[in-house]
């Protein structure tokens, strides 16, 4: 399958763009900026938690430097819920909890040595449909199952649940683009929602043409819209028998042809919605699953969940109590969520990692450069949902 374009390729069409530049708006004005990013002290009751992917070594051991510096000490899992349940007016200690999502071969290879040089802590979240199987040999995307217990065994880290498959859903027939060789090359296999096939669900990259519907994280979504797979395949068939990828979405028409051919398809052969029953099982298979994978492997029951992408829906996080766990993290824009009441288990909002460094202390960060940074990446939602 091509997945690199050597010739110039046409910009999509600009509902497609604005709908994109829109969520990605939405979710910006929904972010959560703490105090302290604007030299303001940490509320009292508040334990900063912070939440990375790959890191730099450099980058990462800097940060790891600011917080001993500083006298910030990192927590494990049970130290946070144990403080977080006292009455923190009364601590006023330096704490942070440092959270790392999808358990990649990078946290092996970099984050780990560090955690051990400083002798730090961390949370590792793994989702247990992506790592690698016992004795298998060579270098992957993703941990394997026996690294993930040399991390529990340094007492450095603890190993929590991602989820199984880190999988997006169809969540409606609204189409939002098409895979294209520039977004088959800047995004992550799990950045494009399971398909759905005779067979069973898919998860991978999909084929140049496929069309892309609105979609949301599994445990977020309210439903699940299964496309048609005749139309998917007409989609993808007209892009190879026009010369493949590279030649087809050069062309000036190639957004024409293809959404013509996806208008009078769906309009004979629609897709549909799930059965309630039927999603109801899919959730559950998650935690199910995640379950199992940590009991065969690790030996143990995972107590916390950090939802992929952002907080799951409440039927998830109800799920999720049923199954024993703890509580549950999510993301920067989940901390109004996460102060509701009556929630079914506790829940936490996270910080990405990049403002770690303005936290209140010695050789503090600028935060000029570090917003920089993120106004560059401002928009940049990915097609898949």
């Amino acid at each position: 399958m091509e997945v690199m374009s050597e010739q110039p390729q046409v910009r999509e069409p600009l509902r497609f763009r604005l709908a994109r530049a829109s969520r990605a708006a939405a979710a910006a004005l929904r972010t959560r900026h703490p105090g302290f990013v604007f030299g303001l002290a940490p509320p009292a009751e508040e334990i900063p938690v912070f939440r990375f992917h790959d890191v730099d070594a450099r980058a990462f051991s800097r940060q790891l430097e600011f917080l001993r510096l500083n006298g910030y000490r990192t927590l494990t899992l049970a130290e946070f819920l144990a403080a977080t349940r006292r009455k923190s007016a009364a601590r006023g200690a330096r704490e942070v909890l440092l959270t790392f999502d999808d358990a990649r071969a990078s946290f092996y290879g970099q984050v780990l040595p560090l955690l051990r040089a400083f002798g730090a802590h961390a949370v590792l979240f793994a989702p247990t449909r992506w790592m690698r199987p016992t004795g298998q040999a060579g270098a992957g995307r993703f941990m394997s199952w026996e690294q993930l217990r040399e991390c529990l065994q340094s007492g450095l880290v603890d190993v929590e649940s991602h989820a199984h498959r880190h999988a997006l859903v169809f969540e409606s027939e609204h189409l939002t683009g098409f895979a294209t060789p520039a977004r088959l090359a800047r995004s992550e296999v799990w950045d494009w929602p399971m398909r759905h096939e005779s067979d069973g669900d898919v998860q991978s990259r999909p084929a140049a043409g496929t069309p892309i519907y609105r979609a949301n994280p599994l445990l977020s979504a309210r439903r699940r819209y299964l496309e048609n797979a005749t139309v998917r395949e007409a989609c993808i068939s007209l892009v190879e028998r026009s010369g493949g990828a590279r030649v087809f979405f050069s062309r000036p028409d190639c957004y024409v042809r293809l959404l013509s051919l996806h208008r009078t398809g769906t309009a004979s052969l629609p897709g549909r919605y799930l059965g309630e029953r039927e999603f109801d099982s899919l959730l559950a298979s998650e935690f199910e699953s995640s379950r199992a994978a940590f009991e065969q492997h690790l030996g143990f029951a995972p107590r916390a969940l950090a939802h992929p992408w952002r907080l799951g829906s409440a039927r998830s996080l109800e799920l999720a109590r049923r199954f024993g766990l703890r509580c549950a993290f999510g993301v920067a824009t989940d901390y109004g969520r996460a102060r509701a009441r009556a929630l079914p288990l506790p829940v936490f909002g996270r910080l990405t990692g990049e403002w770690l460094e303005l936290l209140p202390g010695s050789r503090r960060a600028r935060l000029l450069p570090v917003l920089a940074r993120k106004v560059a990446s401002f928009g940049d939602q990915h097609l898949a949902h």
